[in-house]
């Protein structure tokens, strides 16, 4: 990688390596899920928009861009963060950063059928074995957990990495359709409304508390976890490869169970443990000399 390209890399990992203890805090100090993710994109979008009106570089609104728009607002912003978020309140940060870290599985899978001279090898279909036991014993640990959601959490984390590789995999192979300054404003400003929709429909009951920490989470989920991060990660695209972005998957949940045992004093088992390093180690086989 070239050095400007390197250090963004890291600066994306890096934040969304913490962004997983600030989330699981803030869902701990009183702050509805589908409110939380809805505000961040909603204002993400808000702020990007102000952006595009000042450099006066308006998106285009053509069918291929649109539907990118639409793809990743609904489908890997409303919906993986959606349930991401909601799942997040029953299960560790860092069972569910873990869980993503078979994100490139999912790119994988879908690279085969939607990318040109993907081939599912040997290597991959041995990677995407890994990546599914580890999976299987991760939901399996969630049988030990207190609280009558946390299977179910487990398992809309699992749904929630399917769907995202989708969207991300459509992106690569048109990402020279639309600029990431366009993507993110038009995407996050989507997910935002439906998801504050949804907060409205079925959050009613819930109040947020807007205490000091919840305040600090929504303000940096929103500038770096969605302005900076997804900037950043949009940018990528055309500068590295589908495995090297989907390599990104690998660093945050290491970060982010560190994190977890520190500050939260999230406890995996061995078995947990060992799941998810087969899920790590089946999305590093799946990428190695790729």
């Amino acid at each position: 990688m070239k050095p400007k390209v390197l250090i963004n890399y890291a600066i994306l990992c890096f934040i969304w390596g913490t962004t997983w203890i600030i989330l699981k805090k803030s869902l701990i100090g009183g702050t509805p899920p589908f409110f939380g993710s809805g505000f961040r994109f909603f204002f993400g979008g808000i702020i990007l928009w102000g952006v595009i009106l000042y450099k006066r570089d308006f998106p285009s609104f053509k069918a291929l861009p649109l539907q990118l728009y639409v793809q990743f607002g609904l489908l890997n912003l409303t919906i993986c963060y959606g349930l991401t978020y909601w799942a997040t309140q029953f299960i560790y940060s860092s069972l569910s950063a873990l869980i993503w870290a078979g994100f490139p599985l999912c790119v994988a899978v879908f690279s085969y059928f939607m990318l040109p001279d993907e081939v599912l090898t040997k290597k991959k279909i041995i990677s995407l074995f890994l990546g599914t036991i580890g999976a299987l014993l991760i939901l399996r640990e969630g049988l030990s957990f207190k609280g009558d959601q946390v299977v179910i959490g487990i398992f809309m984390v699992v749904i929630a990495v399917i769907i995202a590789g989708y969207p991300n995999v459509y992106l690569k192979r048109y990402s020279n359709a639309v600029t990431s300054l366009h993507l993110n404003a038009v995407s996050q400003l989507i997910a935002g409304i439906t998801l504050l929709i949804i907060s409205f429909v079925f959050e009613s009951d819930q109040k947020m508390v807007w205490n000091n920490f919840n305040i600090f989470a929504l303000a940096y989920l929103t500038i770096f976890g969605s302005l900076i991060a997804w900037y950043i990660y949009f940018w990528l695209f055309p500068h590295i490869s589908m495995s090297q972005i989907s390599y990104i998957a690998f660093f945050p949940p290491v970060m982010a169970s560190i994190l977890g045992l520190i500050f939260l004093d999230e406890k995996l088992s061995i078995l947990a443990i060992f799941g998810g390093g087969l899920v790590i180690f089946g999305a590093v086989l799946v990428n190695l000399n790729e």
